[in-house]
């Protein structure tokens, strides 16, 4: 047996020789062994994959975080279908009730049913609240008296925390990290409910709306009061309280999702819909002799059973079994302090129901599925005794993981047999972390998918493309480095597949320069030796962009078409792949992605005008120059749009009616010519960008109508900033100008006939300090520098004066 620090050896899926011909060389960077191992799926034709993912705990929105996960998921499924074209079966389960869902769905009950019987802030609901602080701070910032007035938490907690503020680690802690950043979690908590607390304590008259805002601020501090209050009160059999929020986060978990361009199960199963296979499941464990029924109709996993029989307990993270506060966590919150466990790692299995807690019916009598269970029973009721992959956060390896493989094995085991080997291979999704610390919901340091989506911080596109330069199983942290990066390969490839949509671009059989085509197979072969390897898409991506580059740097006139072609398809099948171009799939015979292209409802009007402003500043640019009878004919020869504007189609229709009349109002002059250069080129850097449209002149081409992209802002931002600093040293040199000019205000003359001298010479330079002694030919002759020097300032600023009249 393996000692208790060293991973269990893994055996390796058996594999014909036929067969393992036709595999591609993919090798999988396996948690059952640390390290990339061949890929060969349990199919014998190595065609069919089956693969088991952990899905949500639908009790809360759902942040950056999952989409790290679900998202970089989808990913790999993606390259397993569609580039190594195995047929993969994708599971995934929903976890609809389980210790945090029940903690959040009866305080949010409860919260209501408080708020509707007190909807003014009363001196009940000050008690409550009061207490309620009091219970926070008792839990979660010990380093505080408990029995601190509302009113001095602020200025305490800022001399008690000063520490962990200041980025240093709470006592015993050797370094900063999850403790610190859940200490000012709390604190903000407390904060926000301490300052209306004492609001209300303070006897001044209360605005208008207060009631709102106190149970605004002190919900985080009632919720979980009100539940040790009330909790158990909560009647069990109705399944609506629990259900009411699961199917409500459910349903936005779904949405985010499928905004996010991530691909729905082949299969979804629900923990809530599976308790009559999980409660079938149990009991085989406790048949196999893997598991004990305790007084109060608790199921728990014997360990020490499970070991003594041959099996490896612990396969992902042997390290981390004697890992008390993980052991604790995946019990679960509403797990009881003193149970009849055999042993403090063995792990629930079913769980005997508490008062204000859902049961099912069971043999062991009412109660609910441990959360390890659920995944168990589901991946063997779908997938049967042995999966390929199974696959979920990093954080979910120890125990989460490893009890299920412990289960599985359990469950399938044969007499006289050392069990079966459940799962063969095992991709844990490293985690997103910001300033440190990992994202999650108990931190409160996230933001929701649906938060960054909206407000426009991330598309689906983007967030995807940092993931993918990122690896999948290593942590990633948004830095602004990292999101540069992803923003000016995203640039690159929206520039490279505009000039694809020129048709110029790919018509013709062009020069004979073939090296684009060597440039191609190159790529071709790095880019499958990196997906081969454990889906390195970080390598992808680098040499995705250096094929590009290559096409950048080319001779256009002297390569060849059909290699360009080859590129752009190539590239576009690549990002088809990793989901970069939402619906499309890799059979698109479409060249580039959504995005370059201007909105369908645009173009009657944005055509029409850019074909004219380029007839116009191509005649503005000749030699005989513009006429005013060549703007009319130009404009009226201009097609104009003989249709209802809808509400979407305004922006541009209002753009080029406006510019028809501006151009057509100028009249002959020596400077026609400019002016209406001036207005072509207010035309694309105002009233078309400002509007998401941006005209691309080229030499001798039309210019090429694109939308506006994040690169042609900032380098439109960076111009403004250098013209504002221009315009700043400007003024400053203009202020510096006339500081110099107030200095020439005063006379030579007079400069020095003060009170330091009592003779001065006929120019008015001191002969004679205010002692009457002899000014020193040293002193004299810096006197006389200086009198020289207001001399010329001073005639600088009569001339001023003159030319000012």
């Amino acid at each position: 047996m393996a000692t208790a620090r060293q991973q269990p050896p893994w055996r390796a899926p058996a594999v014909s020789a036929e067969t393992s011909a036709q595999l591609p060389p993919l090798k999988i960077f396996n948690s059952l062994t640390r390290s990339k191992t061949p890929f060969v799926p349990l199919d014998p034709a190595g065609k069919k994959v089956t693969w088991y993912a952990c899905g949500p705990t639908p009790y809360d929105d759902s942040h950056l975080g999952h989409a790290r996960n679900y998202l970089t998921t989808d990913i790999i499924r993606r390259i397993m279908r569609d580039y190594f074209k195995f047929n993969v079966n994708f599971v995934m389960n929903i976890t609809d009730i389980d210790d945090k869902i029940i903690l959040r769905a009866r305080q949010q009950h409860l919260f209501a049913e408080f708020v509707a019987a007190h909807p003014t802030i009363d001196a009940e609901v000050l008690e409550v609240a009061k207490g309620a602080y009091t219970a926070y701070l008792k839990k979660n910032l010990g380093l505080l008296d408990s029995s601190l007035a509302p009113a001095q938490f602020q200025t305490e907690v800022e001399k008690v925390y000063a520490i962990v503020f200041n980025g240093g680690p709470l006592p015993g802690n050797e370094k900063a990290g999850d403790d610190e950043a859940k200490a000012k979690m709390h604190i903000k908590t407390v904060a926000s409910a301490a300052k209306v607390i004492a609001q209300a304590e303070s006897g001044s008259a209360l605005p208008a709306g207060f009631s709102e805002t106190f149970y605004t601020s002190a919900q985080d501090l009632l919720h979980p009061y009100l539940d040790s209050l009330k909790g158990s009160s909560i009647d069990a059999e109705n399944y609506a309280i629990f259900s009411k929020l699961t199917k409500k986060c459910e349903e936005s978990f779904m949405q985010d999702m499928d905004d996010l361009n991530i691909l729905r199960p082949d299969e979804l199963t629900r923990v809530t819909e599976f308790c009559p296979e999980i409660v079938d499941f149990v009991a085989k464990i406790v048949e196999n002799k893997f598991g004990y029924v305790t007084s109060d109709g608790s199921v728990y996993f014997d360990i020490e059973a499970f070991e003594a029989a041959g099996h490896p307990y612990a396969r992902l993270e042997p390290w981390s079994r004697s890992d008390k506060k993980l052991v604790s966590e995946g019990e679960g919150a509403l797990t009881a302090k003193v149970t009849e466990k055999r042993s403090p790692s063995d792990f629930a299995l079913w769980k005997a129901s508490k008062p204000g807690e859902p049961r099912w019916t069971s043999a062991w009598g009412k109660g609910r599925p441990g959360w390890h269970i659920e995944c168990s029973a589901m991946a063997s009721a779908k997938l049967g005794k042995q999966l390929d992959i199974h696959s979920g956060g990093i954080d979910l390896a120890f125990p989460h993981h490893d009890n299920e493989l412990a289960q599985s094995e359990a469950y399938w085991a044969q007499p006289h047999s050392h069990g079966s080997q459940w799962v063969n291979y095992f991709l844990h999704i490293g985690h997103l972390s910001i300033q440190g610390s990992k994202m999650s919901k108990s931190l409160k340091n996230f933001t929701t998918i649906r938060e960054a989506l909206d407000r426009k911080d991330w598309t689906s596109r983007s967030l995807r493309i940092i993931f993918l330069l990122g690896g999948w199983k290593e942590g990633v942290e948004i830095t602004e480095d990292l999101v540069n990066a992803g923003n000016a390969w995203e640039d690159k490839v929206n520039n490279f597949f505009l000039k694809m949509k020129d048709p110029a671009a790919l018509q013709g059989p062009g020069g004979s320069d073939r090296s684009l085509a060597g440039a191609l197979e190159a790529a071709k072969t790095t880019v499958h030796e990196n997906l081969c390897d454990s889906f390195n898409t970080p390598g992808v991506m680098y040499t995705i962009s250096e094929l590009i580059t290559s096409y950048n740097s080319a001779d256009k006139s002297a390569v060849n078409t059909s290699d360009v072609e080859a590129i752009a398809r190539w590239v576009t099948l690549m990002v088809n792949t990793f989901g970069l171009n939402g619906s499309a799939t890799v059979d698109s015979t479409e060249i580039g992605w959504t995005g370059i292209d201007v909105p369908e409802e645009a173009k009657p009007f944005l055509l029409p005008l850019s074909a004219m402003r380029d007839s116009l500043r191509q005649a503005a640019r000749d030699k005989a120059g513009i006429s005013a009878d060549q703007i009319k004919t130009i404009v009226d020869s201009g097609s104009v749009p003989d249709q209802t504007v809808t509400e979407s189609a305004k922006p541009y229709a209002t753009v080029l009616s406006d510019f028809r009349v501006k151009i057509s109002a100028l009249e002959s002059s020596d400077t026609l010519n400019k002016e209406v250069l001036a207005l072509c080129d207010q035309l694309r850097d105002v009233d078309l960008f400002d509007i998401g449209i941006y005209l691309e002149d080229r030499d001798n081409l039309p210019a090429l109508v694109r939308p506006v992209t994040r690169d042609l802002i900032q380098a439109r931002e960076e111009k403004a900033e250098r013209a504002r600093q221009k315009q700043i040293e400007k003024e400053n040199k203009e202020k510096e100008a006339l500081k110099r000019l107030e200095k020439g205000k005063q006379s030579h003359l007079e400069m020095f006939r003060t009170s330091e001298y009592s003779a001065w010479d006929a120019d008015g330079i001191p002969t004679k300090d205010a002692a009457g002694e002899e000014i020193t030919k040293s002193r004299a002759k810096k006197l006389r520098k200086d009198w020289e020097r207001q001399k010329k300032a001073h005639e600088a600023w009569l001339n001023s004066q003159a030319g000012a009249k």
